[in-house]
């Protein structure tokens, strides 16, 4: 505290980036007696109030460095883990979590004749013969509905899949192939991490 400023003593303030202002008070002439007790008091309240200010700042820049250290040695050890084990996780969980709903979610009638319909439109008119595999326990979804290729049971083919062998290699759709999709999206985001 910078207690009473007399007339005449030099008054300084301090400030939190470290300048100071020095200001003398005139001195009181003989003829003008004593200091008037009011305009005493508002420089002691002022000067109080400038100390106490003071005080309060450096305590919350004492704090603010102090959160800022705690903050930059959290991200620290932030760092490291996004390098790959953080993205890794997050894509294996993320695709456990899609193939259990995929799973657990029925074959959708609609939906797979929609499969089927785009990928008959492979189809090229030489290969009139061509059949369309669909697992056994999804045929039975496609009755009454109209299929212009000849549809062919295939126990390998996962449920809600339709594939299309071809003499060069074959065209699949449905879940799986989504799936795999995913998780070569997220492998190639963890590559990226």
């Amino acid at each position: 505290m910078l207690g009473n400023a007399a007339a005449g003593t030099p008054f300084r303030a301090r400030f939190a980036d470290g300048q100071e202002v020095s200001h003398t008070r005139p001195a009181s002439s003989p003829a003008q007696g004593r200091q008037d007790p009011l305009e005493q008091a508002r420089a002691d309240a002022f000067a109080e109030g400038f100390d106490a200010g003071m005080r309060i700042a450096g305590e919350n820049h004492a704090a603010d460095t102090e959160a800022s250290a705690r903050l930059a040695q959290a991200l620290e050890q932030i760092v490291p883990a996004a390098n790959g084990a953080l993205s890794e996780m997050l894509s294996v969980a993320v695709s456990r979590l899609v193939s259990q709903i995929v799973g657990e979610a029925p074959v959708n009638a609609e939906l797979l004749h929609q499969r089927v319909e785009a990928v008959a439109a492979f189809i090229e008119d030489e290969q009139a013969r061509t059949a369309l595999c669909l697992n056994p326990e999804d045929i039975p979804l496609l009755g009454g509905r109209e299929v212009a290729w000849r549809i062919q049971p295939d126990a390998s083919v996962a449920r809600g899949c339709v594939r299309l062998d071809a003499g060069d290699g074959w065209i699949e759709h449905g879940p799986d192939v989504q799936l795999s999709r995913l998780k070569a999206l997220l492998d190639d985001m963890e590559g990226q991490g």
